[in-house]
């Protein structure tokens, strides 16, 4: 048995007890569904960032995302999963998120360049829960992005916290990466910040699990 097989093995055991933990969190303790999903979405990511310490190609992960995509969109289906499905609203974002996973560290493989996928999967599972949750705890007391007359369904402060928060991330990631807080890192942090949190503010029913990281893998390639 080679060690990425049976790492793979690991990782999709951690996956299922990740999902059984919120549905004990959500049945048994009756936490809030948008927690529990936050709380899979979360762990899920940051489980994934340590892909690039274990897998030199892409393989395993991809089977994984496939392997996942699908136990999700059944779940979804059939009304299983409670904790990730028991919402009133249209959501794509708990079959996304092993998408984007995957995808970003195929192409981060492809372009041999880990921060393509530390960088957008470490906004996904920090940023963009974190921003959720903000809206989730303070709930209608916050108002609601205007453009134009156009009302999103998101934040002034939950689109405020994302990008704070993006940018702390890009820029110490790529500090670390690249070793140095030039004019170029600092452009790209911003960039990829501003970016990733537009992007995030008009994405609707969960499609910012695909079009965050898919925007900051873009931008990151630019620079």
């Amino acid at each position: 048995m080679s060690q990425e097989f049976f790492f793979t093995i690991l990782y999709t055991i951690a996956f299922v007890a990740i999902l059984a933990t919120g549905e004990i969190l959500h049945s048994i303790l009756r936490v809030k569904t948008e927690y529990t999903r936050k709380f899979a979405h979360s762990s899920a990511s940051l489980l994934s960032l340590t892909f690039p310490l274990i897998y030199d190609s892409y393989e395993y992960v991809l089977v994984m995302g496939i392997i996942f995509f699908v136990v999700l969109a059944v779940a979804e289906h059939r009304h299983l999963l409670r904790s990730i499905n028991d919402i009133s609203r249209k959501s794509y974002g708990g079959i996304l998120l092993p998408v984007a996973i995957a995808g970003a560290f195929v192409v981060s493989v492809w372009l041999n360049d880990a921060k393509l996928f530390i960088i957008p999967i470490l906004i996904l599972g920090v940023s963009d829960s974190l921003a959720g949750i903000t809206g989730v705890f303070f709930g209608k007391k916050l108002r609601k992005i205007m453009v134009y007359k156009l009302q999103l369904n998101k934040t002034y402060l939950g689109s405020t916290v994302f990008f704070c928060t993006s940018l702390v991330i890009s820029i110490y990631t790529l500090h670390w990466f690249l070793g140095n807080y030039d004019t170029r890192t600092i452009m790209a942090a911003i960039s990829v910040a501003a970016g990733a949190a537009l992007v995030e503010a008009f994405s609707a029913k969960g499609l910012d699990n695909f079009t965050v990281p898919l925007t900051t893998l873009l931008i990151l390639t630019m620079f």
